[in-house]
């Protein structure tokens, strides 16, 4: 049986109550929320103990999405905009020793054709969700990892993405099963 943890942020910018949150929070699976800091980000990947997941979906609201973007590749690259500790990473690399790009892992076993629901991207833009990507990629290689960015609810209804994100789940968990020869 997969071990998967979901994780979403807490409260930033206009999102008092963060979707991401409240989709992990009903996910049925183990999660964690983040706070949308950057030393947050490093510190919770720091004191991940790798044995107890096997997989990992990570989740962030991304304002302009008006579906579900599973982003395929993290960036290193930070942007302008503060985070809620008020702290700015960019502009520029979120390690200067790091490669310019990483891809997630989560997402290779699944369908890529299945796409009415969602949309397959290369671009997890330059902020918290871009930098947990980044470096979660980084420190777990020999995991599966992969970023689903949301729409806020006044886009898609909560019980809506409740649902698409539970069929999520069931499509990373039937990935993941072992095979078995006939």
């Amino acid at each position: 049986m997969t071990r998967l943890l979901i994780t979403g942020f807490g409260p930033f910018g206009p999102h008092e109550v963060n979707p991401a949150s409240v989709l992990a929070e009903n996910s049925g699976e183990r999660f964690e929320i983040l706070p949308v800091s950057y030393q947050a980000a490093q510190e919770f990947i720091a004191q991940l103990d790798p044995e107890t997941f096997d997989a990992w979906l990570m989740i962030g609201v991304h304002g302009g999405a008006t579906q579900h973007h599973r982003e395929t590749v993290a960036r290193n690259r930070a942007g302008m905009v503060p985070d809620v500790e008020g702290f700015v990473s960019g502009p520029g690399p979120l390690d200067p020793a790091g490669p310019w790009q990483v891809s997630g892992t989560l997402w290779s076993d699944l369908d890529w054709n299945n796409s009415e629901r969602h949309e397959w991207t290369v671009d997890a833009g330059d902020y918290l969700c871009n930098a947990l990507f980044y470096y979660g990629v980084r420190a777990f290689p020999e995991k599966k990892l992969g970023f689903l960015h949301i729409p806020p609810f006044n886009v898609i209804p909560q019980s809506e993405q409740q649902a698409m994100l539970a069929e999520v789940i069931e499509e990373i968990k039937a990935a993941q099963a072992p095979r078995t020869k006939r």
